[in-house]
């Protein structure tokens, strides 16, 4: 009996084993022909050969703001403008540490009243040799009348003292030349004494004016209405941020640009297989990196005809500068923005078109997967006239109308 339960219990478990066994596989089948492969139609149209290349938004007339000149070396950023900010004219873009001027104009007007304070001493000083150099003609030319008088003839007076007499007269006479000479070098001394320091303070009043200008030029007002660009600080590296407060810039710097936003350009760098394949005045479409929702025209204004070194990557490299005028403006835009410039550079009439993605390379050869009428796939081996980088001119292995696969459906599934 307990060997009949044991058999009927065995032949359940088997069973169950079975059904376990037969959902698995068929759960498996189910899930492979559950797999969906996207597929597109091979098309007959106008092939057109795109190059995208990298540019960035430049503008071609721009209002550099320089650091002032102090005289004193580098100035410290104390506040500056955000890169990208709206301005107007006016406004205040950069702002300097003003501790350094200000202790230069200190000592200039320290200068500048010393040197008035010399000239008042100057003047106080020969005024009182002037009085004591006129006291002295006053003395002398009384004593010469006095003298005068004494050589009047008389005839009490022996020939000796007449003689006497008018010795003393020519000598007096003799100190009222000097008196007068001593007074009269006395004010030309004076003179140049005074015009000394009245070079001397003319020079400490310039200095005093420059160094109030210097402290004008602590802040750097916008000319004209637009946006900051914040330029880079090249003694950083690398590679070079751009200024912020705190960073020392040096006397003639250009430390922001405020562009003009008319004068957008794209500018890009081509190599020199592809500027073979471009040609003045082709039609070009941008699309900005931080504008991706719309497509501006343009075309192609200019290309350099020498290659220039490109130190920004290592190692250099020689690269085309291209320029690209727009068509219309975006009021997005900004100076410094990233954009892919996609020229058409070559176009085939009446081709037989087929994305790059629906061919695959199966041991060194390129293969296209046709879907079959009645379900399943045909391996074909296609041959192409033009290659894009997202569709292919076919030459032979399919024709328009066909359905063909843009995933391997072979492959295995993972």
């Amino acid at each position: 009996m307990w060997r009949n339960n044991i058999r009927k219990i065995l032949g359940l478990i088997f069973g169950l084993a079975i059904v376990v066994l037969i959902a698995g596989v068929s759960g498996v089948f189910g899930r492979t022909a559950a797999v969906e492969v996207p597929t597109t139609v091979v098309v007959k149209g106008e092939f057109i050969d795109y190059l995208q290349v990298r540019g960035e938004v430049k503008a071609v007339r721009s209002v550099p703001l320089t650091v002032p000149t102090t005289g004193g070396g580098d100035l410290q950023i104390v506040d500056l403008a955000k890169n990208g900010m709206n301005i107007k004219k006016g406004d205040v873009v950069v702002r300097f540490d003003p501790m350094t001027v200000q202790r230069t104009l200190n000592d200039r007007r320290s200068e500048l009243k010393q040197a008035e304070e010399e000239i008042g001493k100057t003047r106080a000083l020969y005024r009182i040799h002037e009085q004591q150099a006129q006291t002295d003609v006053t003395k002398t030319r009384y004593d010469v009348q006095r003298a005068e008088l004494d050589t009047v003839p008389h005839e009490f007076l022996s020939q000796v003292e007449q003689e006497q007499k008018k010795l003393a007269l020519a000598d007096a006479k003799a100190r009222l030349n000097e008196a007068e000479r001593k007074l009269r070098a006395w004010g030309d001394i004076e003179k140049a004494e005074l015009g000394s320091r009245t070079q001397k303070r003319d020079k400490a009043r310039f200095d005093v004016e420059y160094a109030e200008r210097q402290m004008g030029g602590l802040e750097i007002v916008a000319p004209v209405d637009g946006v900051v660009a914040i330029m880079p600080n090249w003694r950083s590296c690398c590679p070079p941020p751009d200024f912020k407060p705190g960073d020392r810039a040096w006397p003639g710097q250009v430390i922001a640009e405020v562009p003009d936003l008319s004068t957008l350009r794209v500018t890009a760098k081509l190599e020199e297989a592809e500027r073979g394949r471009m040609q003045l005045g082709q039609r070009v479409v941008v699309r900005a990196d931080a504008v991706p929702d719309k497509e501006l025209p343009g075309t192609i204004g200019d290309m350099s005809a020498l290659a220039r070194v490109d130190f920004s990557n290592w190692p250099p490299q020689r690269n085309f500068e291209m320029i690209v005028k727009l068509d219309q403006m975006d009021a997005r835009l900004r100076p410094g923005m990233n954009a892919t410039v996609r020229v058409a550079v070559d176009r085939v009439a009446d081709a037989v078109l087929m994305p790059a993605r629906a061919v695959f390379q199966k041991n060194g050869r390129s293969v296209a997967y046709v879907s079959r009428t009645r379900g399943g796939w045909d391996e074909r081996l296609v041959q192409f006239a033009r290659r894009g980088q997202e569709q292919l001119v076919v030459r032979d292995g399919v024709r328009p109308g066909e359905r063909v696969a843009l995933k391997d459906p072979v492959s295995p599934v993972k």
